[in-house]
């Protein structure tokens, strides 16, 4: 009996004193310094960052580990019961648990935290009342997904010879990342010819561009294929022409070149045929070119590398010659002398002259970017026609293509400017009476939607007002 008393006696004293050595460890296990004699009660005073702040992950997915905090008091002790928001600062990804209450250790963690889709800088915020923390993670592409083609595409070249742009594909991740580093293999699927430089890494733009292309030697079609482990492939295409589409006959200004059209020459995909003409302009300056036939003749004009700038059909409605009158900085220049319809044979003639900078009357003068002029709003040019008084104006053509933008300034001490654009397939797109409230110089800033030729028209905001004008067209 007396051993039984004794052991009721001892196992409470035992018990409690498990009780406070646990208490202990836990208040030691959150941080707790010990206790306070202070008599203010307890309150979120500071929050911080309880787990790594600068993070990465793949661009879509969720970081790991899941941002977490702790919120402490004035005292520097753990605040269990803190309300903690997470929030998406940057970066555009989502998070779940976006609202979450401190344990008895005084750390609230996010649900999880899924970054962007785009590779590139995250943010989240962590907030409790006014104190505020914030998490940095850096979204990486994926895994290669897709292969697309950047450049070099549909082009035309003489048998034998090497395409002028090399292919090229952009390589990117699921969500449209760009992918560097890696390997891009190039080889020929039809026509024959080779490669240059066919195993290429994608640069920091994630491109990939085979060293050279050289097609085979027959006329016809040609393809190059590009692919990469897990993302397949992508063909590009080429067509193989006749040699003499990069034949250049050298005609010089001022004078009259005499040609004919044959059944082996350069063939459009139309099956005109044309002749190429090299000629060097010394200066800026307005030019007249004319080609001449008994048949329907088909002019254009292009820049060095082949990107048309004008065309023209008739020079005068009703009239098989062709002509064009252009505004041009000093440079070499390809005129293409061909025929309206396919299959025509015969002889011709092309001819090239400096002309008067004056755009007078009502003729079509074709403009490229880089272009300065200076003009006059005279009561011999167009018009556009109003009930009782007329409105003079020049026109200009330039050829704009897709993304392609361009600024057109009219200015004037004598006139007040007015400028429209219009598309020829689609009517007006721009138009400026006075580009501040400063003046009445005109302005336009326009960038094309689709590739067309765009008419200038230059002309007065008050009716029959006449005199000089500059154009700037950049």
């Amino acid at each position: 009996m007396l051993h039984e008393a004794v052991t009721l006696n001892i196992a409470p004293a035992r018990r409690l004193r498990f009780v406070a050595v646990t208490l202990l460890y836990l208040l030691a296990s959150c941080g707790e310094g010990g206790g306070t004699t202070d008599p203010d009660p307890a309150a979120a005073a500071a929050i911080a960052a309880n787990s790594q702040t600068a993070l990465s992950a793949v661009a879509g997915s969720a970081v790991s580990p899941a941002p977490s905090v702790i919120v402490r008091d004035q005292y520097g002790a753990a605040f269990p019961g803190a309300q903690v928001t997470f929030s998406v600062e940057s970066g555009g990804g989502t998070i779940k648990g976006e609202s979450a209450v401190t344990d008895a250790c005084g750390i609230a963690t996010v649900g999880s935290w899924t970054l962007g889709k785009t590779a590139g800088p995250n943010s989240l915020r962590a907030s409790s009342g006014s104190l505020t923390v914030t998490f940095n993670a850096t979204g990486t592409a994926g895994p290669t997904a897709m292969l697309a083609i950047s450049a070099g595409d549909n082009q035309t070249a003489p048998a034998g010879s090497a395409v002028p742009i090399p292919p090229a594909v952009v390589v990117q991740d699921a969500n449209g990342n760009l992918k560097a580093g890696v390997t891009v293999t190039f080889s020929i699927s039809e026509g024959g010819g080779s490669l240059t430089g066919a195993t290429a890494t994608s640069n920091a733009s994630g491109i990939a561009t085979v060293g050279s292309w050289t097609l085979g030697p027959a006329i016809g079609n040609n393809a190059l294929v590009a692919s990469t482990p897990g993302a397949g492939s992508v063909t590009f295409k080429a067509a193989a022409s006749n040699a003499k589409c990069a034949a250049r006959t050298t005609h010089v200004l001022g004078t009259t070149s005499s040609g004919a059209l044959e059944s082996d020459d350069c063939t459009y995909p139309d099956g005109s045929f044309v002749d190429f003409y090299s000629v060097t302009l010394p200066g800026a300056n307005a030019y007249r070119f004319r080609q001449g036939a008994p048949f329907d003749t088909y002019l254009d004009l292009s820049l060095a590398d082949g990107t048309v700038i004008a065309e023209n059909d008739d020079e005068i409605d009703g009239s098989f010659n062709s002509g064009i009158s252009a505004l041009l900085p000093a440079g070499t220049y390809l005129l293409g002398a061909g025929s309206l319809d396919p299959a025509v044979t015969g002889s011709y003639n092309l001819s090239s002259q400096v002309i008067s900078t004056d755009n007078a009357g009502c003729d079509v003068w074709f403009v490229i970017r880089g272009v300065s002029t200076t003009q006059g709003i005279a009561s011999t040019d167009c018009q556009f026609s109003q009930p009782s008084t007329p409105f003079y104006t020049d026109r200009y053509f330039i050829l704009l293509r897709a993304g392609q933008s361009v600024t057109i300034t009219m200015s004037s001490s004598a006139v007040d400017s007015y400028l429209e654009l219009d598309r020829l397939s689609g009517g007006r797109v721009a138009q400026n009476d006075n580009r501040d409230a400063t003046t009445k110089d005109a302005r336009i800033t326009f960038t094309a939607a689709a590739t067309d030729y765009y008419a200038i028209f230059a002309r007065t905001a008050i009716a029959s007002q006449t005199g000089a004008y500059s154009l700037d067209i950049q």
